[in-house]
């Protein structure tokens, strides 16, 4: 497959990108600086195609989709990004998938966005009240992306995934529509692995929906 994977040198991104490769994938990966790519020498392959540009700005993040099988998203809020980074680069990010017939994303956020699914328990209503009490723009962001995927038409699943952590790769993890607490975790290569999984249509389980992945 050719995988167009978003915020590629990022903690969760750069793992994207390391597995894709590793699993012979052919990867166009966007970054805001061809030099920090190459300065992850893991990150090195005949099968990477870098693409320099900001998230923010539509014309390169069209030049990054055309051609995907799959588009992966993990997007954070990097130093000096503007609050609402991960929203308008989801916007950006469908609309550039529509121009060039992408059906399928991927996207990783967090355990506070909610999903009509999920059931209320007491642990997740106080971990969606610590996330948005102590980073209340950051959910706010993480909210509106949901809601641009939601509205997009594509085939999306939103990744969602309480503390992360940098553990090793795995591959065993809960995945659905989980009773999380404030003491759930997972690693940050078991999320890639699992957005992996979603984007080849020989294992994909999921479908416009947003299942939590924790151990």
């Amino acid at each position: 497959m050719t995988l167009t994977i978003f915020g590629a040198t990022g903690r969760t991104g750069r793992l994207l990108v390391e597995q894709a490769l590793r699993e012979g994938h052919a990867v166009r990966a966007f970054v805001r600086s061809r030099q920090k790519l190459a300065d992850q020498q893991a990150l090195t392959s005949d099968l990477l195609t870098p693409v320099e540009g900001d998230v923010t700005d539509a014309a390169p993040v069209a030049e990054a989709v055309r051609g995907a099988d799959a588009v992966l998203s993990a997007l954070g809020h990097a130093e000096g990004a503007p609050d609402d980074v991960q929203t308008v680069g989801t916007r950006h990010i469908v609309r550039a998938m529509e121009t060039h017939g992408v059906n399928r994303i991927i996207s990783e956020t967090g355990a506070g966005v909610s999903a009509p699914q999920d059931e209320s328990h007491l642990g997740g209503r106080v971990m969606n009240g610590l996330l948005r009490l102590v980073a209340p723009k950051v959910a706010e962001d993480a909210d509106g992306h949901a809601e641009v995927l939601r509205g997009s038409g594509r085939d999306w699943v939103i990744v969602r995934a309480p503390r992360l952590t940098n553990g090793a790769h795995t591959g065993t993890y809960r995945e659905g529509y989980l009773k999380l607490g404030p003491f759930d975790k997972i690693a940050r290569a078991d999320v890639a692995d699992f957005m992996l999984r979603e984007a080849d249509p020989e294992h994909q389980r999921w479908h416009q929906e947003a299942p939590m992945v924790a151990y």
